[in-house]
């Protein structure tokens, strides 16, 4: 079924005028009804009173003299009213009727109530009236009922609904049809606005406009309608002129973006001062060459190239000069190659490697690095002044010497310094035999100074726990070497030659910076105070300026001192143990802690010890590792931690391994503990997370003054 709100504006305004005048009649004629009904029965009560007036005072005599018969045919008068049902004459001396007139073919009602002067009672087919009937005297003889019959009153009622009910049809039709007729008046418009809007909507056609011509709330709609095509066709207009723009930007942009694109491809690929490919596009051309060559059985050759004494030019004449000499380098170094699958490239620094693509026999890469240095051994003009440099050149060969991109390009790296340690300015084929151990060193202090320089190393954390609250308490700040290969170079392969290099020093201040500003972060992360040790080498301990960059660098981070520890050995503290205390000393005034590293392993000397100030010891992990299985082991521990004990130092175990050594520790007050049972040394954002969600050693090892730790994640 239809609803009256889906119906059409033109049948809506047809019901709701025929609505609007079927109620308006019939309101109109239910009230006319009701008021001729009301006026119908007063007539009939003051109609029928007036009939009882009359026959009663044409009884009276009659009821007077007792005359039964003259009173009866003074009610038969009543005859001629067809609406007397009944009449009677009671007297007072009797209670049966004295005289009774009922109309004929009628049987005779019942009265409706008792007999009372001037009392009116109403049924569904009669009205009674009654009145007192007087003697000539005045005096009260009797009384005189009359019945009249309704059905007059309800057929004047169906002949006014019938009437009412014509009434209503007629005006209906006719409401019908000048609604018909005159709401075309309104629909038309409307319907023709309506088809508009449609077709508006279908074509998108904006140009369309509704030409009704109405001066009445329907033409201001029509007008707004209007309006509002000719404001959208001005914005469909505007909106293409936009796409239009839009769409030229865009190609534009994409084709700004393209160039940009390939600049930055190129950027990615080249070196910016020489614009020779770079280190990433030389591996890859090499991965390429690798390939080719291993499906077509040829030979391929990697010639690093390394200026000798190109540092002393830098620092001698200047960067500019340096730069521009490393441009004319480039520019010599491509006229050494023949072929074009050839590739020059720049790696940094004055470091170049060269590719060899199909090299019938290695002899040919000799010849090529004999080009190199004839190249390069011409002098260089710059500025009036003429510049030598002379180049260093190893040579590896696939796939002899490597069948990968990393094993070509080291054992490239390795002939290069086996040509450095032979006197520079020739070349070396790559042996694995000869000069294996100075070349091998030549490469690491070679790659070593590339990881300063390149930022390969990184800081990793082991954390600290105090062994009572089983609270991390801090962390050792321990240094990494991660090579461009991405694999972890061990420490004791690079410290020592960092040591002997003077390296470690550089380093050395890289991690302590690193190590001060990562504890900075830890404090917003960790509800207690945490404190980073770092181990300070001896090359940086005897440095003049070692107290001024210390201080310097925790003003800079706003770092409290307190936070840092800085750990020394044995083997670095007791030579030249009075400049040591002057140093420390020095060190505790700015307030940090120091602490004794590997303690027990070198040959300390209790009376220096005493006088040294320091906080914390060290046990070393040699002597951990066999607690509490070997007992000499076990009464040495005892005895460093009560000697520090009563010293007042804090003691820190290395080393700890299994839950055996934490608990041998624990009963014997040590403080602090460290090693793989906890946690092996981390990445920073592993440490992090170690923060985030920190070990609980009493759940985790189950002894019972151990606190579960809470930290804020």
């Amino acid at each position: 079924m239809v609803r009256f709100k889906d119906l059409s504006i033109r049948y809506k305004l047809t019901l709701i005028m025929l609505l609007i005048s079927s109620v308006v009649l019939l309101l109109s004629s239910t009230a006319f009804m009701v008021n001729e009904l009301l006026t119908l029965q007063a007539t009939m009560d003051s109609d029928l009173r007036t009939k009882t007036r009359i026959t009663a005072s044409s009884a009276a005599s009659a009821l007077h003299f007792h005359d039964a018969e003259t009173a009866t045919y003074a009610l038969k008068a009543l005859e001629a009213d067809h609406s007397i049902v009944m009449a009677q004459i009671f007297s007072n001396r009797q209670s049966e009727p004295f005289a009774t007139y009922v109309r004929k073919e009628t049987a005779k009602p019942a009265l409706l109530g008792d007999i009372k002067a001037h009392q009116f009672y109403y049924s569904h087919a009669y009205l009674q009236f009654s009145m007192p009937m007087q003697s000539p005297e005045n005096e009260h003889q009797g009384d005189i009922v009359l019945l009249l019959d309704r059905n007059l009153l309800y057929q004047r009622i169906r002949t006014y609904v019938s009437i009412a009910f014509g009434i209503v049809l007629v005006s209906v039709l006719i409401a019908f049809l000048l609604s018909t007729a005159l709401q075309g008046v309104i629909t038309r418009p409307i319907l023709s606005l309506v088809d508009l809007t449609h077709r508006v909507s279908h074509e998108k056609n904006y140009a369309l406009r509704a030409t009704i011509d109405h001066h009445d709330e329907i033409g201001i709609l029509v007008n707004g309608f209007n309006e509002m095509l000719q404001v959208v066709e001005q914005r469909d207009e505007e909106l293409e002129k936009h796409r239009e723009h839009l769409e030229q930007t865009v190609a534009n942009r994409t084709a700004e973006l393209k160039k940009l694109n390939l600049k930055l491809t190129y950027q990615a690929y080249h070196d910016a001062l020489t614009n020779l490919p770079n280190r990433a596009l030389f591996i890859k051309r090499v991965e390429q060459a690798i390939h080719h060559a291993d499906e077509n059985n040829e030979l391929l050759a990697v010639l690093f190239i390394d200026l000798d004494r190109f540092k002393y030019i830098n620092d001698t004449l200047g960067h500019a000069a340096g730069d521009r000499l490393l441009q004319e380098v480039a520019q010599r170094l491509l006229t050494c190659t023949n072929q074009p699958e050839d590739t020059v490239a720049r790696l940094g620094g004055d470091e170049f490697t060269l590719l060899l693509r199909n090299v019938r026999e290695p002899a040919n890469a000799g010849i090529v690095a004999e080009h190199i240095i004839k190249a390069l051994t011409l002098p260089f003009s710059f500025h009036e002044q003429e510049l030598y440099v002379t180049p260093s050149i190893g040579i590896s060969i696939y796939p002899k010497d490597g069948r990968d991109v990393g094993s070509l390009m080291k054992n490239a790296d390795a002939g290069m310094y086996m040509a450095k340690n032979q006197g520079r300015n020739n070349y070396r084929f790559y042996t694995s035999s000869a000069n294996a151990a100075s070349a091998a060193r030549l490469n690491m202090e070679h790659k070593l100074r590339q990881a300063l320089e390149f930022e390969q190393f990184e800081v990793w954390y082991q954390p600290r726990f105090d062994i009572r609250t089983g609270q991390i308490v801090g962390a050792e700040a321990l240094v990494r070497w991660r090579s461009p290969d991405f694999n972890l170079v061990p420490p004791a392969q690079f410290i020592p030659l960092a040591e002997d290099t003077g390296l470690i020093i550089p380093i050395g201040e890289w991690v302590l910076r690193t190590a001060c500003q990562e504890n900075m972060k830890w404090q917003s992360i960790y509800p207690h105070s945490l404190n980073v040790s770092v181990n300070l080498s001896a090359r940086q301990f005897v440095q003049e300026d070692l107290l001024n960059s210390i201080e310097k660098m925790i003003a800079d981070l706003s770092m409290n001192p307190s936070r840092l520890e800085l750990e020394l050995t044995e083997s670095l503290i007791m030579p030249n143990a009075e400049d040591t205390i002057e140093t420390l000393k020095a060190l505790k005034k700015l307030g940090m802690q120091i602490s004794v590293d590997d303690f027990g392993t070198g040959y300390s000397s209790l009376s220096y010890l005493k006088r040294f100030p320091i906080d914390t010891l060290k046990i070393d992990q040699s002597f951990v590792r066999d607690i509490p299985e070997d007992e000499d082991d076990c009464a040495l521990v005892t005895a460093i931690i009560a000697m520090a004990h009563n010293l007042k130092l804090a003691v820190v175990a290395e080393g700890v391994e299994t839950i055996e050594q934490l608990h041998f520790l624990r009963n014997y007050d040590c403080d602090y503990v460290q090693g793989y049972l906890f946690g092996k040394p981390m990445p920073a954002a592993d440490f992090h997370q170690l923060l985030k969600n920190p070990l609980n050693l009493s759940e985790q090892f189950g002894y019972s003054y151990c606190y579960p730790l809470s930290a804020e994640t």
